[in-house]
């Protein structure tokens, strides 16, 4: 019989308590982004409304998180992979998060961004759609890299397994060698 928390021999250990982000949440993102810009600028025009151009600042924002969220992955990816520190769990759970958020965000963002960007790409021509595509285009690239930014923020939050018994490696390590002797 075993004790409660325990598990029996051959059985599975459980995994990690939460997951990374998977491709199928950033889908959703980028298409709930993406819809809701498409929405809300179909609904300015049929009411007659400008589209108001994006503002250049929220480019300087959008890049200001992704080095935010970038220098918070370089920080924990040095404390927890490389030094094996222990880091306080509120602290890593909100690295987590913000990691989650920036990933999420940056889809949704770069999504919404460039439907603005190509909405308006046929009009070119005149200066305020010019400046609308070109401050969109900017805030969707700088969204991409708020999205890899959360993406390596996430990563970095992974606690190292314990190693193998037998090679002293960490689970799933390729070694490079062939498979053992048989």
């Amino acid at each position: 019989m075993t004790q409660p928390g325990m598990t029996q021999p051959g059985m599975p250990q459980p995994g990690p308590s939460v997951r990374p982000t998977g491709p199928t949440a950033l889908l959703i993102a980028g298409v709930v982004g993406a819809g809701f810009s498409w929405i809300a600028q179909s609904t300015a025009e049929n009411f007659g409304w400008p589209t108001p151009p994006v503002p250049p600042l929220t480019a300087v924002v959008v890049a200001v998180l992704a080095l935010a969220s970038w220098l918070a992955a370089r920080w924990m990816h040095r404390a927890v992979q490389v030094r094996h520190q222990v880091v306080e769990p509120a602290r890593a759970i909100a690295l987590l998060l913000a990691g989650k958020a920036a990933l999420l965000g940056g889809t949704m963002l770069a999504a919404g961004y460039a439907v603005v960007a190509l909405r308006h790409l046929p009009e070119m021509d005149a200066a305020l759609p010019r400046e609308r595509v070109l401050s969109a285009a900017a805030a969707a690239v700088l969204s991409v890299a708020l999205a890899f930014a959360g993406r390596a923020l996430e990563r970095a939050c992974q606690v190292p397994g314990p190693p193998d018994e037998e090679s002293g490696d960490a689970p799933g390590v390729d070694d490079g060698g062939a498979a053992g002797p048989g």
